[in-house]
């Protein structure tokens, strides 16, 4: 399903500081409420143009727990890295600038996101809220004392901050709520030290799941998992 999605500027607005379930959406946008054993992640994804094409700046937001995951990496014309990234989220919904599905002239990435990730609603919005400025600022603003020096990490990756800024406004619009200050856990997740594994083999491998029985706890996730709830088992999972 693909979405278009247009903010309000206007309109009185509320800060919040505990649980995101008490806000609601407006109802003109398809939204999913997350419950136990669900994922609840929203992401938002740009691509850069030109000479900066394959460059992929990405943002994910948990609704479950207020924590806001960027990324900012190179990736090939088959995007597999973004498509791994989204096979392991899960996300319910996928934020990109209208450009990329401009007059039903869909991009690769668009196309393939709104082809492959079955769970997840595409959801376009006006280019000009992927602003890098103003992604920093609202690191700035509502990241929590601890993890201040995200911000050394990301003051100079363009994309990374530019989705942040759509996702951070993209979410309060849809919770009709505005964060506190030093509310939000932001972090950076680079794509050093990392190991690229297709679908295909890790289904071959049964890394997540029993290639004979899904239901079977034999596959190596089931193993190492420990958990002793979904939730803890979803956060564990997406580790």
């Amino acid at each position: 399903m693909h979405v278009v999605c247009s903010f309000s500027e206007t309109g009185s607005r509320r800060s919040v500081t505990d649980s995101l379930s008490r806000s609601h959406p407006p109802k003109s946008l398809s939204y999913v409420t997350p419950g136990a054993g669900c994922t609840a992640v929203i992401v938002a994804l740009v691509e850069g143009r030109g000479l900066a094409k394959g460059e992929i700046g990405m943002a994910s937001f948990d609704l479950k727990r207020p924590e806001v995951i960027l990324s900012q990496f190179s990736d090939s014309q088959t995007y597999t890295q973004v498509m791994m990234k989204l096979q392991v989220m899960q996300p319910i919904e996928v934020l990109m600038p209208s450009t990329a599905c401009e007059a039903g002239n869909m991009t690769v990435l668009f196309k393939m996101i709104s082809n492959m990730i079955k769970t997840a609603n595409m959801v376009t919005v006006h280019r000009k809220y992927f602003n890098e400025a103003k992604g920093l600022s609202y690191i700035k603003e509502l990241c929590l004392l601890e993890y201040r020096t995200v911000e050394l990490e990301v003051s100079t990756k363009y994309y990374c901050l530019a989705t942040a800024a759509a996702l951070i406004k993209y979410v309060e619009y849809i919770q009709d709520a505005v964060y506190a200050p030093g509310f939000l856990k932001v972090t950076f997740q680079g794509s050093e030290n990392t190991a690229m594994i297709d679908i295909s083999t890790a289904e071959n491998l049964e890394l997540l799941s029993n290639a004979h029985n899904p239901a079977s706890a034999q596959s190596l996730y089931g193993v190492l998992n420990h958990t002793k709830t979904p939730s803890g088992g979803v956060f564990s999972r997406t580790k």
